[in-house]
């Protein structure tokens, strides 16, 4: 009989491996390789690697479209402020004209040399014009006249035309009826908080005033303190007269 077999896994000393072998071995690793890599390319790889760019450009929420910022409103052209002149304040004037009096007589009306009636009432003198007045029969020494202003005045200066500033021509003859006629010599203005004023009178025609400390009030009251004697001639009347009286101020507003 032969020699007895070789224990199992072990080679007899002195057997070579077959020459075929290390091929088949490599072609095995390649075919495991090969399918290795068939199964990544189906799978996608795992969870591990970062998304390529096409996969993020896809997911990318759509970007939301830039409105066109809207069109400013044009910022208009401030008004210039107007600052209010500062108010002047009023000029004093001539309140007598809108005044009204009370008198303690009138004469009767008369007609002069031409034959026109004259009337002699309180209202001539408050009426600025000076050839007429109001005159009282006799003596008007110690009597008022009560002026009342058509509003409260501040008053700063008070006057009169002490007779009657007129004269008329007669033939040749002049009719001086300023000195025919009597004149006020001396008079007391008072006023509504008491305050009196005295003034004196020269022998003028003309207006004469004097002024007096800012006072307001609405009514005036005037009383002769004395009185001239009547004229002489052809001219002569035994009236008291005042052509005019003058009362200057500013309303109060």
């Amino acid at each position: 009989s032969g020699p007895p077999d070789p224990p199992a896994g072990h080679r007899a000393p002195g057997t070579s491996r077959p020459a075929w072998l290390p091929w088949a071995v490599g072609a095995a690793a390649l075919v495991l390789v090969a399918g290795l890599g068939v199964v990544l390319l189906v799978t996608g790889g795992g969870d591990d690697e970062e998304p390529s760019a096409r996969d993020t450009a896809s997911s990318s929420p759509d970007p939301t479209p830039t409105s066109e910022a809207p069109t400013p409103a044009p910022t208009p052209t401030p008004t210039p402020t107007v600052e209010p002149e500062p108010t002047r304040p009023a000029e004093p004037e001539d309140v007598a004209t809108r005044a009204s009096a009370k008198v303690p007589a009138t004469a009767p009306p008369n007609t002069d040399v031409e034959g026109n009636l004259v009337r002699f009432e309180a209202r001539n003198m408050l009426d600025g014009v000076p050839t007429t007045c109001w005159r009282m029969p006799g003596d008007g020494t110690g009597r008022t006249i009560t002026i009342t202003l058509d509003a409260p005045t501040t008053l700063t200066r008070v006057g009169m035309v002490n007779g009657y500033a007129k004269s008329s021509q007669s033939g040749r003859r002049t009719l001086n009826w300023y000195q025919g006629n009597r004149r006020v010599l001396v008079a007391e203005w008072t006023f509504d908080d008491g305050t009196t004023v005295e003034q004196s009178f020269g022998e003028s025609r003309e207006l004469q005033t004097i002024d007096v400390d800012a006072v307001t009030t609405s009514t005036v009251t005037l009383r002769l303190v004395d009185v001239s004697s009547p004229g002489d001639g052809r001219a002569r009347r035994d009236y008291t007269a005042i052509s005019d009286l003058s009362l200057v101020g500013t309303p109060a507003s």
